[in-house]
């Protein structure tokens, strides 16, 4: 690396309007206020980090004072310009208020604003994280703030909005700035990948926009350290490695293992490994969950906006391996999972083998609790159970029909004997017992069902009306057959209403 290097997050830094990416609000303002020469006396900057805000309070001072501006632009060659773009300019004062925030540091500003501007027609204080200010240094700045010279112009810049009083707020201007989204980074870095000459890919393109987290700043600067580490050679599986993402694989398998309890005891295994790697067993928990958390998006058909942390590749298996995969089951196993790695975090463990113990206790606990039943897997064998039910009862019909219409002639035999005396005596017994052993086999086909008992009942009451020369001998015998036919079978008339 030669001497005067630049870094690229220096190296890009917007020098016009035009340049800034993603912050159209904010930049279409300001324009505005150029093109209708309402330039306001203070103005705040409200953002996440590395999103722009520094970078355009330089461009909007520049435009204050270019004596050659190309309509809402700053020409970037003039004196001014150049002064400020190269940090020595004698209008333009960059204050940290992190390092600047007692009273005596704005007492000190509020006399110095008394000055003319040197060199362009503005003097411009950029104050940076001004929430730092103490509450007296806030209180010493707000009169100057409310009327400061007409030549003077406050850009204050926070990346926390709630600590700002609202006394200063209500004397500024105020431009919320945004978290620039993955597409819209991946999109950058890869013109500059173009610029730069470097060799890329989709993936690896995504690792980086992501690391990044919605800030420009931050993705270059991580973009700076992937290019030393993989020698400008940005693929994804190099950026794998880089940023120790363990791959999609190794979270579909981990998770195999704790759903599937023939796979339980090599859980303990990948932790082994995982920790003879010397892999942060913490962030692997974390990672898992993220895994958990994207399968849950998958089932509610979200997984394609912006904070998912997985490529498109690594996507599309994920929908086609899992999309039907039980939703009780993915919300209690990353509920189990989130708090065993709240607990990591609140024990402050000292080492990564104390890490690596702790976790096997508890994965060895899930993995008890896995075995015991729940609720869905209880609801499920009732609705089994209760389809088994209905099939049995939706059979009985055909039968019961069938028996019904064998009893008028029965029962028409058995009036017959009755009405004629010469068919009294042992005759009548023999046929009676006939007849009872046709009905009870008949009855037995209803498979003990509860119609088929009432009907062998009104058999029983129809033979000890019939005389008979033998009644006692006749009623043990059907009552040994019936005791044979139908042991064991005891039905509850109550639980079939319907029949």
């Amino acid at each position: 690396m030669s001497e005067n290097h630049q870094v690229l997050f220096r190296k890009y830094r917007p020098q016009f309007f035009r340049d800034v990416i993603y912050q159209d609000l904010a930049v279409g303002s300001l324009q505005n206020a150029f093109k209708s020469k309402k330039i306001g006396h203070a103005y705040i900057f409200i953002g996440p980090r590395g999103v722009g805000k520094t970078t355009i309070a330089r461009i909007l001072a520049k435009r204050l004072n270019c004596e050659n501006p190309d309509g809402v632009e700053p020409c970037n060659e003039c004196t001014s310009c150049l002064e400020i773009t190269k940090g020595n300019s004698n209008d333009v004062f960059e204050i940290d208020a992190a390092s600047n925030s007692g009273v005596d540091n704005i007492r000190e500003l509020r006399e110095n604003v008394k000055f003319n501007a040197m060199g362009g027609k503005y003097r411009v204080y950029i104050l940076d994280e001004v929430h730092m200010l103490s509450g007296a240094a806030f209180n010493a700045l707000l009169k100057t703030l409310e009327e400061p010279p007409a030549h003077v112009v406050f850009i204050l810049a926070t990346t926390e909005y709630h600590k700002i009083p609202e006394t200063i707020l209500s004397r500024c201007q105020d431009f919320h700035f945004r978290k620039v989204p993955v597409t819209v980074l991946q999109n950058y870095i890869e013109t500059l990948c173009t610029k730069e000459g470097l060799k890329y890919d989709t993936e690896g393109l995504f690792w980086i926009a992501k690391k990044g987290d919605g800030s420009v700043r931050d993705t270059l600067s991580f973009m700076e350290q992937a290019v030393i580490f993989t020698d400008g050679n940005l693929t994804g599986v190099k950026l794998r490695k880089m940023i120790g993402y363990h791959g999609i694989d190794t979270f579909t398998d981990f998770f195999n293992q704790l759903i599937d309890s023939s796979q339980s005891a090599q859980i303990f295994e990948t932790l082994e490994n995982l920790f003879q790697a010397g892999i942060d067993l913490g962030k692997f928990i974390w990672d898992f969950i993220e895994f958990l958390n994207s399968l849950l998006l998958i089932k509610d058909n979200l997984a394609d906006r912006e904070s998912i942390n997985i490529p498109q590749e690594d996507l599309q298996k994920l929908k086609q391996n899992y999309r039907e995969l039980d939703r009780e089951i993915l919300v209690l196993l990353a509920e189990r999972i989130f708090s065993i790695h709240e607990k990591l975090n609140l024990m402050k463990l000292r080492s990564s083998y104390e890490m690596k113990v702790y976790l096997e206790i508890q994965f060895r606990k899930l993995i008890l609790d896995r075995e015991k039943p729940s609720v869905s897997g209880l609801l499920a064998k009732i609705s089994e159970l209760t389809k088994l039910v209905q099939g049995d009862i939706s059979a009985l019909p055909d039968n019961v029909e069938q028996v019904k219409k064998q009893i008028p002639s029965q029962t028409a035999s058995i009036s017959t004997n009755q009405k004629d005396p010469k068919l009294a005596g042992s005759q009548t017994t023999n046929e009676t017992q006939v007849s009872a052993k046709q009905k009870v086999e008949s009855q037995s086909n209803v498979n003990g069902n509860l119609e088929t008992n009432a009907m062998t009942q009104k058999t029983l009451e129809s033979n000890k009306a019939q005389p008979s020369a033998n009644p006692t001998s006749s009623e043990e015998e059907m009552e040994k057959l019936l005791k044979e036919k139908f042991s064991g079978m005891e039905v509850d008339p109550n639980q079939f209403k319907n029949l």
